[in-house]
This record gives structure tokens, sequence and C-alpha cells, in this order.
């Protein structure tokens, strides 16, 4: 990964979806002084799209708006996994040498809607067929989830929510962040109920945002003689895509799968990570991937949180610039923008959210309440 380029994640009623994507995408060629010629290829993530600005086929679509006319592009769209899998798929392009020189973008637009529209949206990433007509929505299947977690480990929700407080912490200092403002917990357990238990501050908000990174080969990045960092590994796991068809609402066999591929596949241990970017849509999701990344035993994720081992300056530093919550969630982009931080954070960049002697980082994006799950591995290079 030899640049990136990101807009702030916010409401951007002046800008189109296209405009986005240029924007994230020019600002990464720029910074590693490349023209669009030079890119073999474009992997774009998108979510909703197709559903909310009425657009399909936007790879290509958004590969004319940059004036690449000629050069393979491909639109990936797998729920809040679909940055992730567009990088996973251009790393194994460039790694097999199909292509040399190409850009990962994830961006996506869903402000310009109501907050049914939303919800709507959201639930329509799950099997329709099973959930439509039922009125499930993903606020009533994370709630299952949050329940079970608390009754199971004898945890209280404010404790849970302290995922959220860690998470607006972290963005007060982030520049590229749609809420960088401080939250407490008493803010979280006085807002309004979505689903019982879930409060609406714990939960990911509409944003709009666009995050674009450029990956070649590691003799490549050499010759262009720019900073890189190495993606030492991408692994994809799925489990039952139908919540209510697994053994165990808490099990997350696929975080599991993907996380010890991972470690299994480059001998890097959990002890090994400098900091972790989690997929924590609602707070209770950012606990329980602490627990399976193999971070701290069951029911332990609230221990990290309470005694502050995620923070900036802890043991573990945990979604360092804000996570979903707090640097912002435009889904299909989530993954790319994980990536960026990763970036910053192996070369230098992060500024006031720098952890200190950053070397190995992890990412984790999710779908479906891990029925999808991909777990990204990036290191510090030349």
């Amino acid at each position: 990964m030899v640049s990136v380029g990101y807009t702030r994640v916010s409401e951007h009623w002046e800008k189109s979806i296209k405009g986005l994507f240029v924007e994230a995408a020019l600002k990464a060629l720029e910074n590693a002084d490349l023209s669009v010629r030079s890119l073999d290829g474009m992997y774009v993530a998108n979510v909703f799209a197709g559903y909310l600005q009425g657009q399909t086929n936007l790879a290509n679509v958004l590969a004319d708006s940059l004036g690449v006319y000629d050069k393979f592009a491909i639109s990936i769209d797998a729920g809040g996994a679909s940055g992730a899998l567009a990088i996973h798929e251009a790393y194994k392009d460039v790694a097999h040498g199909v292509r040399d020189v190409v850009m990962v973008c994830g961006v996506e637009k869903m402000s310009e809607t109501s907050p049914q529209e939303v919800v709507s949206a959201l639930t329509s990433v799950a099997d329709q067929e099973y959930l439509r007509y039922t009125g499930i929505t993903v606020h009533s299947l994370a709630a299952l989830i949050y329940k079970t977690y608390l009754r199971r480990f004898n945890k209280k929700q404010e404790d849970v929510a302290l995922m959220s407080v860690v998470d607006h912490e972290h963005a007060i200092t982030c520049s590229h962040a749609q809420y960088p403002f401080k939250l407490s917990v008493e803010a979280i357990m006085s807002s309004a109920i979505l689903a019982d238990p879930i409060r609406a501050l714990e939960v990911i908000s509409p944003s709009d945002g666009s995050a674009a990174i450029i990956m070649c080969p590691h003799e490549k990045a050499k010759e262009l003689g720019l900073s890189h960092v190495k993606l030492v590994t991408s692994q994809i796991a799925r489990d039952k895509f139908n919540l209510m068809e697994r053994d165990d609402l808490l099990s997350m066999k696929a975080l599991i799968e993907a996380a010890q591929r991972a470690y299994n596949s480059t001998g890097i241990t959990p002890s090994d990570l400098s900091f972790v970017e989690l997929y924590d849509d609602y707070s209770v999701m950012g606990v329980i991937a602490l627990e399976k990344l193999g971070l701290c035993g069951p029911g332990e994720g609230v221990e990290l949180l309470k005694n502050g081992e995620v923070k900036l300056s802890g043991s573990i530093p945990v979604n360092t610039f804000g996570g979903l919550k707090a640097r912002g969630a435009p889904l299909g982009a989530v993954g790319v923008y994980q990536a960026v931080e990763a970036y910053l954070q192996l070369t230098g960049n992060a500024g006031p959210n720098q952890v200190k002697n950053a070397r190995i980082g992890l990412t984790q994006t999710s779908c479906g309440f891990n029925s999808i799950v991909v777990i990204n591995l990036f290191e510090a290079c030349c």
C-alpha cells in the first residue's frame, strides 16, 4: 500500500457519490505522484448506491468519472465487509501478478434519505425472503445478540457502552471524523431505545464518504520511492447467513476462523498487534470482536474497556481514529478507511492519534453480524 486519499466522513449535501469518489481517488494518485494512466485496475466497494441512488454498475460509472476508460473496473458488494473484500481481491491480483498498480476505493452516500429508509437499506443486506415479512430489522437482531451477551456473562450495559465512549474520545483529534466530540455513558443511557436494550448513541449513523488506497508489488513500491505498508495477509471466512439458524448467537465462528487463519498464516499473535480497527456497528459487536480476536477471554472485553487498555496509550489501542461510531460508517467504504488509518499509523503519519512504535495493525470488517468476515493484517515496511 503506497498511497492513500480520503474525504472527511460527514453528511456531504453538496457532493454527489461521483464527487466523493473522485476527490478521494485523485488525492491517492496525487500523493503517489501517479496519473490515472498508471492504474491497471480499480476495485470499487459500495453497498447502497443501487438502493439509495438508483445507480448500479457503479465501478464502471465511477471509472469514467475519473477518466479511466479502458482499464479493468469491478464493483464489490458484501455489506459492511465490502471495502475489506475489495482490498482482498486487489491483494490476490497483485500478489499473483495479474495486475501491477491498482486502486481500491470505497464510497457511500447515505445521508440524503430518511432514517426509516436507512434502516430499510441496512436490513436489505440480510436474507429478504427470510426476514422481509416478519418486521425484523438489523436493530432487532442486534438486540438479541446484546441481550444474550449481557445475560450470559452477567455484564452491565453501561460497561458495554464504553466501546462508543472510547470511539468518541479517539475521534476528538481525528480530522476526518464525522463526530469529533466526547460522549459519556450517561448520555448513551439516556438516549432513545431503538430495540431494547440498544440505545441510539450505541449505533452508527448515516454517513457519506470515500477512501482510496493504491496497491502494487513491493518491488514497484521501491521503484516509485514511496513510503509503503505491507499487507501481510488477507483472510475471509463465512458463517450461516441467517443469525437465527446458528447454534449460538454469540459463537461468531467466521470471525474466529478468519482471525486464526490470519495468525496461523503469518506467525503473528494477538500480543504482537500494535493496534486494531474493529467493526463496531453496535457497541456490543465491538466488545465481542475484542474477545473473538483473542485480545482477551470470553466475557472479558468490557474489562479491557474499563481498564483503559484500548485507548491510544493502552496495551492494545482500538479504533484509533474513532471507529464506526465516531469516525463514521459510510458502509461500503469502512474497510478502506480502516486500511487508510492503518497506513497512517504504520508510516508515522497519524498525528495526535499516533500509536507509539506502531509496527503491526489488524483490521476487521463484517457483514450480517459476522456472517462474512475479512481480516487484513498490515505491517510497517520501508
